[in-house]
């Protein structure tokens, strides 16, 4: 009996060891191309053990929808390890007007990436995510208290060095009041190209605001509406208040 009371410790002591410290849950966005709204993205968190794995579905709507009908499916998997969400593998998935793109990412045992698109390998890299996976990486980090993070984002066809730095605190108005939230900005002074996160602290610091400005001065956004079921509506006119 003693013997059976310890294997049960350990099998349990092993559950809370391994178990990702962050909750499921499903949000979904409106997306915005300069300012005109252009789709829809449903993007849901779900963990088993030290598993979690983060999907997106990101569909055309509206005007845009009458010129291109177009579904983006993607699918992030990361284990979480050393108090931090590691990348396992990404999936790629993009149909419609006659295209049919798809990729996969993942890591082999020897921890190489392998990149079906290019088929080939590469060496190990430090702080590994893909470029869905690490926006839900990003919010456990910050919920440890990290407010300067360091990522490697494997794209497509290369990779790219991320310093995510904390700008300042904003409160979002939505149509239910005010959201506090966490600037969080990369910025490539060279290249131009910024991405900035509005953070939520109340929601584990998901970002309920995501902005991607190129090179070109072209933006892609996306706004949180819903939550968990809840409705969020952020105003489009006025959205920070200092």
């Amino acid at each position: 009996m003693p013997y059976l009371i310890t294997i049960i410790i350990y099998i349990f002591a092993q559950n809370i060891a391994f178990s990702a410290p962050i909750k499921d849950f499903t949000a979904h966005y409106d997306l915005y191309y300069n300012g005109f709204y252009v789709g829809k993205s449903t993007r849901s968190l779900a963990t088993k053990n030290n598993l979690a794995t983060f999907s997106s579905i990101a569909k055309t709507a509206g005007v845009a929808a009458w010129f291109a009908d177009i579904t983006v499916t993607e699918a992030s998997k990361l284990r979480y390890a050393n108090n931090r969400l590691n990348f396992v593998s990404y999936l790629y998935d993009e149909k419609g007007n006659n295209k049919n793109e798809k990729y996969e990412l993942h890591l082999d045992k020897s921890l190489r990436l392998y990149n079906s698109h290019e088929k080939k390998f590469y060496p190990p890299t430090t702080n590994l995510h893909d470029t869905l996976g690490f926006t839900v990486a990003i919010m456990l980090d910050m919920q440890a208290g990290k407010r300067n993070i360091k990522y490697t984002i494997a794209e497509k066809d290369n990779f790219k060095p991320y310093t995510l730095k904390f700008i300042k605190k904003e409160a979002l108005m939505t149509d239910k009041g005010e959201i506090n939230t966490l600037k969080m900005e990369h910025y490539d002074p060279e290249t131009k190209y910024r991405f900035t996160f509005w953070c939520a602290e109340d929601m584990g610091f998901l970002p309920i605001k995501i902005s991607n400005i190129n090179p070109k001065g072209d933006e892609n956004s996306l706004h949180l509406t819903h939550f968990n079921n809840n409705p969020v509506h952020l105003s489009l006119d006025e959205e920070e208040i200092e």
